[in-house]
């Protein structure tokens, strides 16, 4: 079903294209990545926002590692019919580096429209988000159309890293609270069809495994203790045993299963003719919620003592980080129910709630009793190079929330 003249999309795509080169130019790269966090991309945000006729409020994070010296995020609402209730679209306005420039058909922060394509660092993830909400915001208000409920658009910092300066931040301070009953929609993954609801995410475990030998010369390995081989064993033998014992099925989720994959590997010498004595890998698990984070814990851990006491080599095991995934937010829910709804009323397909593997800033909300769905229309091109959404997805999606908002919250 379509919701918007012609005419209308082909203002709305203008308006889309214009905003995406307003702000994808201006990197927003953390000082993780060796950036300077998002205070310039939001102040580009925010005139726009002021432009729009909105009122947006600053709540700033303290960060020294960054010129500003904080990391921004911003809240506006536009009122609707009634205040007691709000729809927060959350995007995010952080992105990850270009990585390996070679790879790259068009300059990555200049944004370069190919008939449907959009291409450029972030148009997806999660500058989509952020057009959606800001052409929707100005439809509304062009239109003088008053949604059924508030209007809430929350742009905000540090998703890619963990939220502490983002999402996180704004729980912190409590910045959601005064608005009613709050719904959120996080446009940060979906599929090509807009099918795919995101009600779950798995538990996410990221550690550090480091096996201790003896260097010595490569012409003497009985001097030493290779600790690149048992390494290679260790790792291979954890990965079996960690599939072995977390097995479960659980076609809410995709992929189903709990998955650890073993990723970054450190130097270990320079040169070809040694012995490594170290030898260090990364893991990074994403573990279906029937299974506790301390549950894998206790199993890795346990492995590596018998491995170190049976081998002759040490081995250590650090754990860098883990996030709860909470519980999972209710299908019956009538936010959930109800964009269900304008998804198959706007677009013709049946929803299909599902659980990831990624960690979006849902997993928060959730565990604080939000209901919280993530959701867009997207061939899920995040991270990669040459990143695009298509013109024709953003203007679908902002028609299904316009629905939404209009016809049934």
């Amino acid at each position: 079903m379509s919701i918007f003249s012609s005419s209308d999309k082909e203002r709305l795509a203008k308006y889309v294209i214009d905003l995406y080169k307003k702000f994808i130019p201006v990197k927003a790269l953390a000082p993780e990545f060796g950036g300077e966090g998002e205070a310039e991309r939001a102040k580009v945000l925010e005139e726009e926002l002021r432009s729009l006729g909105l009122k947006p409020k600053r709540f700033d994070a303290p960060d020294k590692r960054v010129r500003e010296g904080v990391r921004p995020n911003i809240l506006a609402v536009l009122e609707g019919e009634d205040p007691s209730k709000i729809l927060w679209i959350v995007g995010h306005m952080d992105v990850v580096p270009e990585g390996d420039i070679s790879l790259w058909k068009h300059p990555p922060y200049q944004v370069t429209v190919e008939g449907d394509y959009i291409y450029g660092r972030g148009v997806e993830d999660d500058g989509q988000a952020i057009v959606i909400a800001l052409a929707l915001a100005k439809h509304l208000i062009e239109k003088n159309i008053k949604p059924r409920i508030n209007l809430g658009i929350a742009l905000v910092s540090d998703e890619e890293v963990g939220s502490k300066y983002g999402l996180l931040y704004l729980l912190e301070k409590k910045a959601f609270e005064g608005h009613g009953k709050n719904y959120f929609l996080i446009p940060d993954a979906g599929s090509p069809d807009g099918s795919k609801m995101i009600v779950a995410e798995k538990h996410i475990l990221h550690f550090k495994v480091l096996v201790k030998g003896k260097q010595a010369h490569a012409s003497t390995p009985h001097l030493g203790l290779n600790a690149h081989r048992l390494g290679m064993k260790f790792n291979l033998a954890l990965d079996e045993l960690l599939h072995e014992k977390f097995s479960e099925y659980d076609d809410l989720y995709e992929p189903p299963v709990t998955t650890c994959e073993p990723t970054k590997k450190e130097t270990n010498v320079e040169n070809l003719n040694t012995i490594p004595g170290t030898d260090t890998v990364y893991w990074d698990c994403r573990i279906l919620p029937k299974y506790s984070i301390s549950s894998v814990k206790d199993i890795i851990k346990t492995f590596s003592y018998n491995f170190s006491s049976s081998s002759g080599a040490e081995v250590s095991v650090e754990f860098l980080g883990e996030d709860d995934a909470g519980k999972p937010t209710d299908p019956q829910d009538p936010f959930v129910k109800g964009f269900s709804k304008a998804i198959k009323e706007t677009r013709g397909v049946e929803v299909k709630p599902i659980g990831i593997g990624g960690g979006t800033v849902a997993r928060y909300l959730r565990k604080r009793g939000y209901p919280a769905i993530v959701w867009m229309t997207c061939d899920d091109t995040a991270h990669q190079p040459n990143e695009y959404t298509k013109l024709s997805y953003v203007i679908s999606d902002i028609e299904t929330v316009f629905y939404y908002l209009t016809k049934l919250a």
